[in-house]
């Protein structure tokens, strides 16, 4: 498997976790918080507007944020979604230290 096709995959697997990161930080539109997802990660992370807004809608139905209607519209984060992304930034977090550990240890 190529390496940009694995970037994907664990960017499809993280999803809701980037997509919290970027809303907490900028809160925008679908477009915007797009752009800002593919920005933040140097072009690795741009999934496709039909996965964005379904991950948003999926975050959206859970309460983790919120659409405004009015003018400029935007998703913001709900008191939840501040707090799961502080929970799943704590256990990403965790794993990546547990990943960085093991591939240390393989280096010697």
């Amino acid at each position: 498997m190529e390496r940009l096709e694995m970037v994907r995959i664990y960017a499809q697997v993280h999803l809701d976790l980037l997509l919290l990161a970027v809303i907490s930080s900028e809160p925008g539109d679908g477009a915007a918080v797009m752009r800002e997802l593919r920005d933040w990660s140097g072009g690795r992370f741009a999934p496709s507007p039909r996965t964005v807004y379904g991950a948003l809608n999926h975050l959206e139905r859970n309460r983790l944020i919120r659409r405004s209607y009015v003018e400029p519209r935007r998703y913001k984060l709900t008191d939840s979604g501040r707090r799961s992304l502080h929970t799943r930034r704590k256990e990403w977090e965790s794993f990546a230290t547990g990943v960085y550990a093991v591939l240390q240890r393989a280096r010697t």
